[in-house]
Parts: structure tokens; C-alpha cells; sequence
């Protein structure tokens, strides 16, 4: 259809297709005349198809150009390093069950509430992240021609639980001819290689088009013990854990000793007069390795001049090692006075780490499969109408297979058969011991996802001269999840791992409808409402109402209002109790200072009646805030959905066509939100005897004054429950600029800049938590590009900032963290480009803190400690 161009649609059609390699020149040129041929077209947001790219909703719209230019690896750290993903997300962590994942989380809210589409469908969610997240590791780079990400909820549109936003990604499809790529990036700090490849084709016919992507990422592990002096030369002593290879004594009258030779082992360190702790950095990775292969099919065949069939095939296969140290045996082994190797001549308890069968070493396997199909066209129902329907199957499965753990109740069998020596790790018992100890984790999960849909839309009738947009459409999905372990590790019979299983079935229907409503040539309303059926947690509507109005043609103003509500997943309600070992930060609303209260209130106590302030019992110090302790997290099938609200409003300003300028509020707030109580909370409330809660400890302790202290926490209970509440507000600000010279070329800016005004969290039976500011939780993230092109050479050089944050002290402080990425390119003659890269130019670390972080002392999911990373890249078409 002939739509007459506005100056804002036009400029925000530039700002969206600016890139530094020239594409945006080539635009540029081609708007010549007042007129434009401007097919109507889906944005994120809406499904009504509209001729104006800015719209009601907040969108940002993230070209291949740009992601090329940023010089990253993968889609997950570029969309890690997005000034909309607040706090940061999950990432490879060695020694973790989500080893391999990766996940992104708009606001900050959790990534189980930003929904992952591919092609404006969902992506099937991983199984290793419980089924309520999207892995995104498993996106092949090569294949992704854009990024939409919607920043505001989107329940009455995609689903209710659209909540914090939705991220589209748009892969290549109507393609011709063939491109060969190939990429290498080497840190000059203690960052992993990685090396890319691609090949990427397609062909036409006169009805139809075939494209297809092979695509290859792969990043080397990272250890611990290459960032040792990092940490260290941050003022930080590195860290050494209480279970150690020559076992450490307890007993309620020693408190942890060792043997007197317990240094003369390998990775066994001196912390003490009478203790050794284990450097257990010296072997574990910090980021596991990343291997992925890819291939991405997306065809359309026009059947008739009103129907095209359209297909899509997706499969992505990554393999990744993490490397932990040797499995703790926190199965807390017990020795008997008389045992031959007893040392100490009375009953204890051991703290032991098992050496002999060397590191645990986990190699997850992932497989992503997603066939999508369908038919879509128009006929002149309705007086015109344009549908589709289709169908789709989606499948992500982990495999993982988890080396040299232990059977527990055998290592107990052997120890007090006295035939097991727990404080010489080179006697000749504990080699002979450990093939009948040793076992093999196994963990097989899958997530399995079969959907259908579809969807009409015509106009239903007139005002003026002016249609009233209607959609109408429906969506059935059947989700079934599996995670089986071993048999030994789901009976909580394995030491070093936190085995467990889950599994359910849920089906999902929904019903939907959308309305565009020109009130007057500069007033759109647009209506819709989504009703969502769960089989089992109930059903619920979902509105939606949001506003846009053109006082002027340069100016738009929009807003929006919205409800939604997430179903918990099928593990939080059926999932089998699991152990993890995490510290127990402090609650400040609540008056708790973190670590174990009851010990270390008892604790001063005892070393204010004895004069002897280095008294200190316990293999954690209680009164510390970064020690770990092992929680037993449990589901519950009793859950309720969560419920949202979100509003925002916001103004879009073009004065001229090389120049545009939002600002946007959001203002999300959650409730009945499933989570568990802070981890302080649970602890007091286990040790005051709270309904639900717990805390298993040892016997007292006999203090040198005859006091008894309270034991060691073995065990803390953590269950999950509905009850708390989540908010969160801010402000957006995004900006464009774009001037041709004709003699030093093209220049063009973008600027992202995310605020946070608030993000309050108020935990389930606490006070409010005031979080925004707070260490760990930056107010603002930034990103500032600068791109320069002339003829076939062109430059970026991007700025990313993250504000500083604090608890109140120094201890508690982050400083901000500004790193600079810079990039040039060089077209040959020849249809070659060589792009050469560096991110982070002045080998930023992340902020080292002991305070905040357990080891190793920065937070990983917002920063990295690659240092300096020089790239170069490789692009050959035909």
C-alpha cells in the first residue's frame, strides 16, 4: 500500500537500520521522494500489522550490523552486555548444574520472566533451568539477522507470562548467494580463546526461497588459578576451604584441627597453627568450555498468489567440560576414638575432601531440535483478511555425565573398618579405597514442548477515512518435562553433588484478540486481552490497553497499561529437594547481619569472657558473611500463580531525519511472587523453630570456659512458597544521530541508557528490601556507540558503563565499570571484509570484593574477567 512518510517515521526508520558498515548510507540515499512504498509490517509488541515503525510500545531494534560491530562470540554475551539486562544473567560457571547455560533478564526481574521468541514464536525453554527459562547459547549466532527486544510486558500478546519483556530474535530467511565467515579471539588476560565459523546460503525460485546456516562457536575453559594474582593483587586473600584432602578433626572440644603434617600434601595450605585448608582454585575451572554446532533451515514456497507455505528447522548441539575441585564429602564422615588412624584419641567428625580420584570433571552435552511449519495468505473474508496457522515441535535435552564423586555410606563402611586412612592422602588405604568409593553422576533432562496456533486479522470497520485494525487468534501448547538422575545421587547417597528429579506434564490453552482503534488522524487506541488455561494451576485474563498520539509530526507520545501472571513451573511444584551450597548474606531490612547468627552472637560472647578474640570453632566463621553453608531447597505443589501489573509512558522526538531522541517509563510491580525467604531469614527462622524451616546442626560445642556453643549447621532448610513481592521503576533513554560529509564520510551515534528509580524486593515474611543502589544492583547501565564509514573502510568504538553500587561501607562498595570496544572494518575488492577488534581496550577487571562475594569474589553474571580481547574476523561472499 502507498503510505504518506512522516519525518518521524522516516527518521526512526534510519535510526533503526543505521549500522557502521555503510547499509545505513545506502538508505539514506534511496529516500528521495516524499512517497514511500511501505508494505504494513509486525513489530515486536503488537500483531497488527502497522505501516509506522514506532508504535505504543517501547521496542529496541537491534540490526546484524550492530551485532557484528560489538565483536562478541555469541548471542548470550551480547545480549549479557545489554543495557536492559540490569543485574546481569546466567552464564557458563564451571562447578555449576547450569555449567552450559546461558539466559538473559530484562529489569532484573529473573529470567524466567523475559520470553525468548524465535521468529515471533517462543523458544522452547531448557530443562537444566527447570523449564522456566530459555538457554540461549543454543541460538546460532551466524543465523540471527536482528534482535527485537520489547521492554515492557506483553501478556494480552505472546502470553501471560511475558512479564519483564520479550526478546525477538528474527533469523535470516529470503537470502541469495553464499557467505563464508571465520573468526579467532585470543584475551591477553586470563580469558579463554574462541574461534567462530559459518557458512551461510540461500537460492530463489520465482515462488519460493530456501536459506540455510551452518554456524560453529567455541570457547576454551577458564581456570581459577589463572585470575589468582587478580584477586589477590585486589588486597583479597585468596580463599581455602575447611574440607580438605588430609581431613580436617572436629570434635564439640577441639572445634577443627588438623594434623600436625597436613601442609606437606598437594593443594593443602597452612591457615593456622593447628589448621590446613585446601586451594581449591588451584585445580577448579571458573567458566566452563563452550563448543557449539548449528543449522538453521527456513524455507517459503508460494503455493498459490494468496497462500505461502513456510517452514523452519532448527538443530544446535553444544558440549561443554567444567572442572570443579575434588568432591567435599559433606556427607560429614564420623571417626571412632578407637580407630587405628584416629590421631586425636576421641570421637569426631571429619571434614574431608576426596583427593584420590582427582577433579570432578562435568561434560554436559545440550541438544536444541525445533521444527516449526505452517501456512499463511489472505482472501477476502471479511472484506480482506490476512492468516496463518501453524504448528510446532520443540525439544532441549542435557545430558550430563559428572566424574569422581562418591558413594558416602562406603567411605563411611571403610573408615570405620579401620581400613581407610582420611588424614594421609597418599597412603597406600585411601588408593586402594577409591574405586570401591568412587561413582559416576548421570543426569538426563529434557524439556519437550508441541504447539499449534493461529491467527486472523482484517479491519472491522471505518471511522473517517480510517480502519479499525482487528486480530484474532488462539494457541495450544502441551509441555512435558523430565529430570532423571542416578539412582544413587536422587537417593541423596552421593557426596560433592546435589542430585535430585522432576517431571510433570501441563497443557496450555489460550485465546487472544487485538484491536487498533484510530479515535482521531492522531490518536490510536489499541485494545487486546488474552485469556491463558492451565490444566493445572487455573486459568486467567490478561488486558491490555496502550495509547499513541501525534500532537505534532515530529512528536509522539505513548503509553501503556497492562496486566499478566506467571504459572510456577513444573518443578518448583513437583521437583524433588535438592542441596546447594550458598553463603548467608546479611538482611538489612530485617536487623540480620548474615553468616550464623546464633553461633556468632555465642561466639562473641565466649571470646569477651576469655580475652581471646582468635577463638574461632567452627570450619566457617559464623560471624562472616561469605562462608557456605548447604541448604536443602524444596518444592511445593501447592503454588499459586504470580500476578503483575505493568504501565509505562514515554515520548518519541524526531526534529529532523538524522536525529531522534525516547525517553520511556516503566513501572512493573509483582505479586504473590514464588521464592524462598533470604537466606539470613531462613537460618533465624530455623533456629527459632519455624513452622517449615530448620537448621541441622552437630552437638554443641564445649568452649575453653566450659560454654556450649551451638553446633555446626549441617543443613538448612529452604522451602519455596508464594508470598513475596517484587517492583520495579525506571527510565529509559535511547538516542540516534546520524551526518553525511562529503569529504570525511558518514558518522553516526546511538545511545542506550537504562535508570533504575526503584527495585524493591519485600521477601515472604519480611520488610521491604530497597535494592536499587544496593551492591549488586547498579542504577544505571550505558552504552554509547560512535561508528564512522567512508567508501569500504569503517570504525566503531563502544562505551559500556555500569554505575557503581554500595551497602553503606567501603567493605560493601562497588565501584562503576566503564569498558571501551573498538572495531574496524575493511571491504575488499574481491567481496572480502577483514574486521580486526578489541574489547575492552584498557583490560578492565571486574570489582574484587570478599565481602559481597564468596570465591571468586565478583559477580560473573554482570561482569567478566576476560581482560583485553583481540579479534579478527574473516567474511568471504559470492
Amino acid at each position: 500500500m502507498n503510505c504518506k512518510t512522516s519525518k518521524l517515521r522516516d527518521a526512526i526508520a534510519l535510526a533503526l537500520v543505521i549500522t557502521m558498515g555503510g547499509t545505513g548510507v545506502a538508505f539514506a540515499q534511496e529516500q528521495q521522494d516524499e512517497t514511500t512504498t511501505l508494505d504494513r509490517i509486525n513489530v515486536t509488541g503488537s500483531r497488527i500489522k502497522r505501516s509506522e515503525i514506532e508504535g505504543p510500545n517501547p521496542v529496541t531494534v537491534i540490526s546484524r550490523a550492530e551485532i557484528e560491530s560489538a565483536g562478541e562470540i555469541s548471542i548470550s554475551d551480547f545480549l549479557r552486555n545489554n543495557v536492559y539486562n540490569s543485574f546481569g544473567s546466567t552464564r557458563e560457571s564451571s562447578g555449576s548444574a547450569t555449567g552450559s547455560q546461558a539466559t538473559i533478564n530484562l529489569r532484573g526481574l529473573g529470567s524466567e520472566y523475559t520470553l525468548v521468541l524465535l521468529d515471533g514464536r517462543r523458544m522452547t525453554t531448557s530443562a537444566a533451568l527447570d523449564g522456566g527459562a530459555a538457554n540461549i547459547n543454543l541460538i546460532p549466532t551466524a543465523a540471527v539477522e536482528r534482535i527485537e527486544i520489547l521492554r515492557e510486558g506483553a501478556g494480552a500478546i505472546y502470553g501471560s507470562d511475558a512479564i519483564g519483556g520479550v526478546v525477538n530474535v528474527i533469523l535470516r530467511k529470503d537470502y541469495e548467494g553464499l557467505t563464508l565467515s571465520a573468526g579467532y579471539e585470543s584475551p591477553t588476560g586470563p580469558g579463554p580463546d574462541g574461534n567462530t565459523a559459518s557458512i551461510t546460503g540461500g537460492f530463489s525460485s520465482e515462488r519460493g526461497n530456501v536459506t540455510f546456516v551452518l554456524d560453529h562457536q567455541e570457547r576454551e575453559m577458564m581456570y581459577n588459578r589463572d585470575i589468582k594474582n587478580l584477586v589477590t593483587g585486589a588486597g583479597i586473600p585468596w580463599a581455602y576451604s575447611a574440607f580438605n584432602s588430609s581431613a580436617g578433626f572436629f570434635s564439640t572440644t577441639t572445634g577443627l584441627v588438623s594434623v600436625a603434617n597436613c601442609d606437606q600434601y598437594e593443594n593443602s595450605v597452612r591457615t593456622g597453627p593447628n589448621n590446613c585448608g585446601f586451594d581449591h582454585g588451584a585445580t577448579s575451572a571458573n567458566e566452563s568450555s563452550l563448543s557449539r554446532d548449528s543449522l538453521l533451515i527456513n524455507g517459503n514456497y508460494q503455493i498459490t498468489d494468496n497462500t505461502s507455505f513456510y517452514f523452519r528447522g532448527i538443530a544446535s548441539d553444544t558440549s561443554s567440560l567444567g572442572v570443579y575441585a575434588s568432591a567435599p564429602v559433606d556427607t560429614f564422615p564420623t571417626i571412632a576414638a578407637d580407630n587405628p588412624y584416629n590421631p586425636f584419641g576421641i570421637d569426631g567428625t571429619l571434614y574431608y575432601r576426596f583427593t584420590p580420584l582427582g577433579t570432578r570433571d562435568s561434560i554436559r552435552k545440550d541438544s536444541y531440535r525445533d521444527y516449526s511449519f505452517g501456512l499463511q495468505g489472505s482472501n477476502d473474508w471479511f472484506g480482506g483478511s490476512d492468516w496463518q496457522i501453524g504448528a510446532g515441535h520443540g525439544r532441549v535435552t542435557q545430558s550430563s555425565v559428572n566424574y569422581n564423586y562418591g558413594i558416602g555410606s562406603i567411605l563411611q563402611d571403610v573408615i570405620d573398618a579401620g581400613e581407610y586412612n582420611p588424614f594421609d592422602p597418599t597412603h597406600p588405604s585411601v588408593t586402594a579405597a577409591a574405586p570401591l568409593v568412587a561413582h559416576t553422576v548421570y543426569v538426563e533432562s529434557a524439556q519437550r514442548t508441541v504447539s499449534v496456533d493461529g491467527n486472523i486479522s482484517f479491519d472491522l470497520f471505518d471511522i473517517g477515512d480510517r480502519p479499525v485494525g482487528f486480530v484474532t487468534g488462539f494457541e495450544y501448547r502441551d509441555d512435558r518435562l523430565s529430570q532423571v538422575y542416578d539412582a544413587q545421587s536422587a537417593a541423596g547417597n552421593v557426596f560433592g553433588s546435589a542430585g535430585a528429579g522432576a517431571g510433570g506434564e501441563r497443557a496450555y490453552y489460550a485465546a487472544y484478540f487485538e484491536t487498533l482503534i484510530p479515535l482521531l488522524d492522531n490518536l490510536n487506541v489499541t485494545l487486546a486481552g488474552r485469556y491463558d488455561s492451565y490444566n493445572d494451576v487455573g486459568s486467567k485474563f490478561s488486558p491490555r490497553v496502550s495509547l499513541e498520539f501525534r500532537p505534532i509530526e515530529e512528536l509522539l507520545v505513548r503509553g501503556s497499561w497492562g496486566k499478566g501472571f506467571r504459572a510456577p513451573t513444573l518443578v518448583d511444584m513437583y521437583g524433588s529437594s535438592s542441596t546447594t551450597n550458598l553463603n548467608s548474606p546479611p538482611l538489612a531490612s530485617a536487623g540480620l547481619p548474615g553468616g550464623d547468627q546464633l553461633a556468632c552472637t555465642a561466639l562473641q560472647a565466649v571470646r569477651t569472657a576469655t580475652g581471646n578474640a582468635a577463638y574461632q570453632p567452627y570450619p566457617v566463621d559464623p560471624c562472616a558473611t561469605n562462608g557456605q553453608y548447604q541448604w536443602l531447597v524444596s518444592s511445593n505443589p501447592f503454588l499459586e500463580p504470580e500476578e503483575s501489573k505493568n504501565w509505562g509512558v514515554g515520548v518519541v522526538w524526531s526534529p529532523s531525519e538524522s536525529l531522534s531522541f525516547a525517553v520511556d517509563y516503566y513501572d512493573v510491580k509483582l505479586e504473590n511472587v514464588i521464592s524462598t525467604v533470604p537466606r539470613a531469614l531462613a537460618f533465624a527462622y530455623g533456629d527459632a523453630g519455624v513452622a517449615g524451616y530448620g537448621v541441622e546442626r552437630s552437638a554443641s560445642i564445649v568452649a575453653p570456659n566450659g560454654t556450649l556453643l551451638p553446633g555446626v549447621p549441617q543443613e538448612i532448610l529452604l522451602p519455596v512458597d508464594n508470598g513475596a513481592l517484587q517492583t520495579a521503576r525506571g527510565v529509559d533513554v535511547e538516542a540516534n544521530y546520524r551526518f553525511e560529509t562529503a569529504s570525511a564520510g558518514t558518522f553516526a551515534t546511538k545511545l542506550a541508557w537504562s535508570h533504575q528509580l526503584e527495585y524493591d524486593f519485600t521477601p515472604i515474611a519480611s520488610g521491604i528490601v530497597e535494592q536499587a543502589g544496593t551492591a549488586g544492583f547498579p542504577k544505571d547501565r550505558g552504552q554509547l556507540t560512535l561508528g564512522w564509514s567512508k567508501a569500504d573502510v569503517s570504525a566503531t568504538l563502544i562505551t559500556n558503563y555500569i554505575d557503581g553500587s554500595t551497602d553503606g561501607t567501603p567493605s560493601t562498595t562497588l565501584p562503576s565499570w566503564t569498558t571501551f570496544d573498538a572495531q574496524v572494518s575493511v571491504t575488499l575488492p574481491w567481496n572480502g571484509k577483514v574486521t580486526v577488534g578489541v574489547r575492552n581496550l584498557g583490560n578492565k577487571m571486574p570489582p574484587f570484593n570478599n565481602s559481597l562475594y564468596g570465591f571468586p569474589f565478583y559477580d560473573n553474571t554482570i561482569y567478566n574477567i576476560y581482560g583485553r580481547v583481540p579479534y579478527l574476523r574473516y567474511e568471504q561472499n559470492f
